[in-house]
């Protein structure tokens, strides 16, 4: 709707402009003569100058040589089927904003022709040109197009674009004054050689812009980079001060308020994934008042809920970061905070923008921050993520050191059904072991034999039960030391630490003589299993190496009949 009324205004301007033309004796009688003039104005009018985001108005290089060249009349049309015809940017108003572009300069050089075709000196009427058309161009093209698409009005860089243009307008009027008299005089070679200085004159205000630019961003990039190094200086000041505390909810309390004051985000939640209870626990926060807090705690989201986030094509480092729009997201757990800054200063940062820092243990997610309203409106950059990230590995130092949060860790590296370690843990154990290049340890498979008659016969119930009980017996004969697993649906695995083969046999024996007594209730069932055992380093210096070679011994005993131990 803001484009209908100056599109309104501009076309009765330049229907105006074309009746005074009419009666001021313009006739359309195209001579062939202007077609090089033409071409040369389409090509300063494709040449693009930018300088930050504001296009530099490169076609009145063009638009002199048709004024001294006795064609000012036709300027104001080719200026609009040369801005009409030409690429624009796709996005919406597409119409508008060409048709808007086009009237611009019709009006630009319509009215400044008309200003100027009086005057009788050819340096004052083309110094007259040039002001009149910088004017209109700072009215229509700067100033009343940012009212129009909603942006800020008057910049710093805006007004040193301007003053930049301005020079440039002036300096070819001079030279147009010049080339206008040798003209005049009948020098031909002369008036060549002048107008060839314009394309000079593109080209060294290019360089000079390109030149201003790369400065600037050098300049930012100094500064950014300072920036960071000073953010981070902070922040481990800070996490120094916070890991010596013994007070772990206000250490972690502190942990939101330093991503507030050293990275300049409004809100910070920081949330544990509590897996046996399929629940987000919100454990801290800043910026919130703690009646807010206290709703979102009361109602905690299932981890579904933050997972429908996780999706690949938004991760930035291991973070994520969802623009608004780009993703239809349940709001219904959400914090939704005051966003009337970033509204009114027309920010970068979008208030359904979400970013999501993983709070990662080894390669599985155990909670994570949530962070909104940075206070300079600005989107995040990589670095800015990968200083949150710090802070989230940071956290997790924290949270392991908490009695009171380690139960809910040491559930997201665990079987639910079981209490063992889960496939993924059993890895992660024997990737660390290998790494620290312990001396001896051996790794069991177990896998139970005709485990899916069990459940055919008794049923499901029965079934989890069982497997519940060998769960029980593992843990029983373990050692402190020893890890136990469920690798799978009915298969275990064991590290024996600082076990030979021979004690790794003595623990799988044990193992398999309990499983064999095992009842539920009063069903008679017989239950057993198959074993395989291999030893670091003597059977493989790898995780896979060390697995494939107990899964062999594994089914070897399997293929001799079931119910037996093998080693190789």
């Amino acid at each position: 709707m803001r484009y209908l009324f100056p599109l309104f205004i501009m076309v009765a301007v330049s229907v105006l402009i074309t009746t005074i033309f009419i009666i001021q004796g313009f006739t359309f009688n195209f001579q062939l003569e202007i077609v090089p003039l033409i071409a040369f104005y389409v090509f300063t009018d494709l040449f693009r100058i930018k300088k930050s985001k504001i296009k530099l108005v490169t076609n009145f290089a063009g638009a002199v040589p048709i004024v001294v060249f006795g064609a000012p009349y036709f300027l104001p049309f080719i200026a609009f089927f040369s801005s009409f015809f030409k690429k624009h940017s796709e996005g919406p108003d597409l119409i508008k904003r060409k048709l808007y572009g086009a009237l611009h300069y019709f009006v630009m050089y319509g009215v400044a022709v008309y200003f100027s075709d009086n005057v009788r000196n050819p340096y004052i009427a083309l110094l007259v040109f040039a002001i009149v058309a910088k004017a209109l161009n700072f009215i229509m093209g700067d100033l009343l197009y940012a009212y129009i698409r909603k942006k800020q009005v008057f910049d710093s860089e805006l007004l040193k674009v301007s003053g930049i243009e301005f020079i440039y307008f002036v300096f070819l009027a001079i030279y147009g004054g010049l080339m206008w008299r040798l003209y005049e005089l009948g020098l031909a070679f002369e008036t060549i050689l002048v107008f060839l200085l314009y394309p000079v004159v593109v080209g060294v205000v290019w360089v000079y812009v390109q030149f201003s630019n790369i400065s600037k961003e050098r300049k930012k990039s100094i500064e950014r980079i300072e920036s960071i190094r000073e953010r981070l200086k902070k922040i481990l000041e800070m996490i120094s001060i916070v890991r010596s505390n013994p007070d772990f909810e206000e250490a972690l309390n502190t942990m939101a308020q330093i991503v507030n004051d050293a990275l300049g985000y409004k809100y910070c939640i920081i949330n544990l994934l509590d897996r046996r209870n399929n629940k987000i626990i919100r454990v801290a926060q800043s910026g919130l008042t703690k009646e807010e807090f206290d709703k979102l705690k009361s109602n905690p989201p299932p981890i579904d809920y933050i997972m429908q986030v996780l999706d690949d094509q938004f991760k930035v480092s291991r973070s994520y970061f969802i623009p608004e729009g780009a993703k239809e997201i349940d709001t219904t757990y959400a914090y939704v905070g005051d966003y009337d800054e970033l509204l009114k200063s027309e920010a970068e940062w979008k208030p359904g923008d979400v970013l999501i820092v993983p709070i990662m243990r080894n390669e599985e997610m155990v909670g994570y921050i949530s962070v909104d309203a940075p206070k300079d409106g600005k989107r995040p950059q990589f670095e800015d993520i990968e200083m949150l990230e710090i802070i989230a590995d940071q956290i997790l130092r924290v949270i392991e050191d908490s009695t009171r949060f380690r139960e809910i860790l040491m559930a997201s590296k665990t079987d639910l059904a079981t209490g063992l370690y889960t496939h993924t843990e059993f890895y992660s154990v024997l990737e660390k072991l290998i790494k620290s290049k312990e001396k001896r340890f051996s790794i069991i498979m177990i896998d139970l034999d005709n485990f899916k008659e069990i459940n055919d016969t008794y049923g499901h119930v029965v079934g989890d039960q069982v497997i519940e009980k060998i769960a029980r017996v593992i843990r029983k004969n373990l050692r402190k030391k020893d890890i136990g697993a469920r690798y799978g649906g009915d298969e275990f695995a064991v590290i024996a630490m600082d076990a030979s083969k021979a004690d790794a046999m003595n623990i799988a024996k044990r193992i398999s003589k309990e499983i064999r007594e095992i009842s539920v209730g009063k069903i008679k069932m017989r239950v057993t299993c198959s074993m395989g055992i291999a030893s670091y380093p003597f059977d493989g210096e790898s995780a896979s190496d060390l697995v494939e070679k107990a899964d062999r011994a594994l089914y070897a005993a399997k293929k001799a009949g079931k119910n037996k131990i093998y080693a190789i």
